[in-house]
């Protein structure tokens, strides 16, 4: 019992003695943690004044580096609530070397949470965000529930003229775009692949004699975002634009969810950039401009499509990844690498850590020395 006793009173005095250290005022501290409580995980921050100068060094130089040639890092990112203790949840948790995130299945209203989780994503990791959906038909997913789409954009909105319900369609996108401060409009386009409308062809170019009404919309989505900045991109099947429109797109995203081979991949890209009869009839740099993205709502747990064949001998070692690997390293027919990769539902690359294929991946492709920058673009 005595001793009992003493080992309290023991433990009294310690416990005195740290709690005396714990709030003494004269502690050390370093330059870059002066008038810093504690180090705030990056998933609670609510604010980028919160970063040590450390960190908004590191994070400048990062935003200049997103600058510079190099393998963009892309995603479909779904279930984005900016919530919780899950950062799959947040786009302030995506890897660093993430460039563009297109917003699935979020179309406006966002709460105050997702506010500010975009504000630390685009200004601290210099990151672009977008807004993205399928559109087949005026008015997709911005028509007023309970209002014909046809009655609401050409009578309404229109004066009773087609194209100017297109670009009032256009138009409420871009009011969207600006009242949340996003980046641009990702145009998911897939006529041949059964989402086709009267916005949406196989039958037709897009161009100003062809697809007319397509061509109308990217014309005003490109005049009212690209004078501020923003960007317009095509996902699905932009094989289907002319030339002249092609301009008005700065990537092309291709869907290369099942591609089995880096023969197959490759092909898929240059097929889409040449798939005109003549060379005037190519996408706009098709080779600088496009990108190979994965599904990983079905392959996330193997990084791709489980039985890709890489022509690389190194990468087809790998139990696991073959296919992101391939497509971060590839290189276009110019000798350049590819311009972006991503990820469809990017937020299930959840396999061993946190974005792991995803980061290693991307590092694979930006992984050269300062001789080789002329590689990328």
């Amino acid at each position: 019992m005595k001793m009992l006793k003493y080992a309290l009173v023991a433990a009294m005095a310690l416990a005195s003695v740290a709690c005396s250290k714990w709030t003494d005022d004269e502690r050390l501290t370093f330059d870059n943690q002066k008038d810093l409580k504690r180090a705030i995980p990056f998933i609670e921050l609510t604010s980028a004044d919160q970063l040590t100068a450390e960190q908004q060094k590191y994070y400048s130089e990062l935003r200049a580096w997103k600058q510079t040639p190099h393998v963009r890092g892309f995603g479909w990112f779904g279930g984005w609530t900016a919530k919780g203790t899950d950062p799959q949840k947040y786009l302030r948790m995506l890897p660093d070397s993430v460039d563009i995130v297109s917003l699935w299945g979020t179309h406006g209203s966002l709460t105050e949470a997702q506010k500010t989780d975009l504000k630390l994503f685009r200004e601290v990791k210099g990151g672009k965000v977008l807004l993205c959906w399928i559109v087949q038909n005026l008015g997709d997913q911005l028509t007023p529930q309970g209002k014909n789409a046809t009655d609401y954009w050409v009578t309404e909105k229109g004066g009773g003229n087609f194209l100017e319900g297109v670009k009032a369609y256009a138009n409420a996108i871009c009011d969207t775009i600006e009242k949340y401060d996003l980046d641009g409009f990702d145009l998911d386009y897939e006529p041949g692949y059964g989402h086709s409308g009267n916005m949406a062809t196989t039958t037709a170019w897009i161009s100003e004699t062809g697809n007319v009404n397509m061509y109308t919309f990217i014309k005003t989505l490109y005049d009212r975002l690209n004078p501020k900045g923003r960007i317009v991109v095509m996902d699905g099947e932009p094989y289907y634009m002319d030339r002249a429109t092609s301009k008005m797109v700065s990537y092309y995203i291709y869907q290369a969810y099942d591609e089995a081979t880096t023969a197959r991949a490759l092909q898929k890209l240059e097929n889409g950039g040449t798939f005109g009869y003549d060379e005037e009839d190519y996408l706009d740099n098709w080779e600088g401009k496009s990108f190979l993205t994965l599904e990983f709502q079905k392959y996330s747990k193997t990084g791709g499509f489980p039985r890709y064949t890489s022509s690389n001998p190194e990468i087809q070692k790998l139990d696991a990844g073959r296919q992101i690997m391939d497509y971060a390293t590839m290189l276009m027919p110019n000798g350049k690498r590819i311009a972006g990769i991503g990820t469809y539902h990017m937020e299930l690359d959840t396999e061993g850590g946190s974005y792991r294929f995803l980061r290693q991946a991307l590092n694979a492709g930006n992984r050269v020395s300062d001789t080789q920058k002329a590689d990328f673009q």
